[in-house]
């Protein structure tokens, strides 16, 4: 009788043993799994913060080019006002030119007439070679207001063509600015799970989207946070990433169709 008790003592303190055990590792994975979430929520916040400084950065960048490209267009509105006014003061000095060569070319016929008219007589004119010399003089002071004139308008026409030149820059570069902060958001998907040789395939590519070697890929399925991917090859239109355990949420089998996006935005220059 006291041998079945002891055995049965054994049974007992042996049971209670092992459902101890069982109980520990539970526990313990319990605490494995809370510390894993609370690591993965440290780093989608830290994550936030930086894509939330990036977009600020991005913004101001932004805002900076709209500005200066609000002044170009003010300035060469103004320079092509400052052409019309030259070319209507080339204009007037053209005119003046024309009328000069009109007064000259009428003192000359006259001056052929009187000269004819007195062959053979020996008179003086002193007043039609000064007035002749005056028409001259202001024949010459036109030519060179109007040389000037034009100096102003070929330096005006390069200014103009220099800052359209300059605003075509500035306006490439916000398109760039654009796509590449439309290319942050850029969600994709797993489209191929290969658990043998441990890659997934990623639709997200060079063409499409902001991925780089460096980049940091997040999983998610239906708004959860499921791990994080590393791509080992940036192509076109896809993207190759190692499959890590240890990147992955315990208990989750990622699959095709899975969400994907950046872990950290790229704000681009």
């Amino acid at each position: 009788m006291k041998t079945i008790f002891y055995i049965l003592s054994v049974l007992v303190i042996g049971a209670a043993a092992f459902f101890s055990f069982e109980n520990s590792k539970k526990i313990q994975n319990e605490i494995d799994v809370f510390a894993a979430k609370r690591q993965t929520k440290r780093n989608v916040e830290r994550t936030i913060a930086t894509t939330e400084k990036d977009l600020s950065d991005t913004k101001n960048q932004l805002e900076t080019a709209q500005n200066l490209n609000a002044e170009l267009i003010a300035e060469m509105e103004n320079m092509k006002s400052r052409e019309v006014s030259y070319n209507k003061s080339k204009e007037e000095a053209q005119v003046d030119i024309d009328e000069a060569n009109d007064r000259l070319a009428q003192l000359a016929e006259i001056k052929a007439k009187i000269d004819k008219a007195l062959e053979g007589v020996d008179i003086a004119w002193p007043q039609i070679p000064s007035e002749i010399k005056r028409l001259q003089e202001l024949r010459k002071k036109k030519g060179d207001d109007l040389d000037l004139l034009n100096e102003h308008i070929a330096k005006l026409t390069k200014d103009v063509a220099d800052k359209r030149a300059s605003n075509a820059r500035e306006s490439d570069r916000l398109s760039k600015i654009r796509t590449k902060i439309a290319r942050n958001a850029k969600v994709g998907a797993i489209t191929s799970v290969n658990s043998t040789w441990g890659f997934v395939i990623v639709n997200l590519g060079t063409n499409n989207s902001n991925v780089t070697d460096q980049s940091k890929l997040l999983i998610t399925r239906n708004g959860r946070l499921l791990g994080r991917l590393t791509p080992n090859s940036v192509e076109a239109s896809q993207t190759i990433c190692d499959l890590n355990a240890r990147d992955i949420n315990p208990g989750v089998r990622i699959q095709p169709g899975d969400q994907v996006t950046l872990a950290e935005s790229s704000a681009g220059q």
